[in-house]
């Protein structure tokens, strides 16, 4: 669409589509759901929460240890653990919690 307008584009039947965000794999990588619970923060001062379940992956936030984490579910074996802490939703690895 190089040289359009996103108006001219569209009024020639173009469709705009939004990217996905950085955390989009969010809860699409989970394989098995964790019922209600809330784990505490337990690795040296902090841990990182990331947007992925990999260390490859960007970091979002670091949740110092004693805080709580909301946890949903997990990946890879269990070695991951999607959750929530604060307004960020993100991926720790379970040592941040074992």
């Amino acid at each position: 669409m190089s040289g359009l307008t996103a108006v001219t584009a569209l009024a020639l039947g173009a469709t705009l589509m939004a990217a996905p965000s950085a955390s989009a794999v969010g809860s699409s990588a989970c394989t098995e759901n964790i019922k209600d619970a809330t784990l505490p923060v337990v690795q040296w001062d902090h841990a990182d929460m990331y947007t992925s379940p990999s260390f490859k992956s960007k970091v979002k936030k670091s949740v110092f240890a004693g805080n709580k984490v909301r946890v949903y579910c997990t990946a890879k074996h269990g070695s991951w653990y999607y959750g929530k802490f604060g307004k960020t939703k993100g991926w720790m690895e379970e040592h941040a919690f074992f």
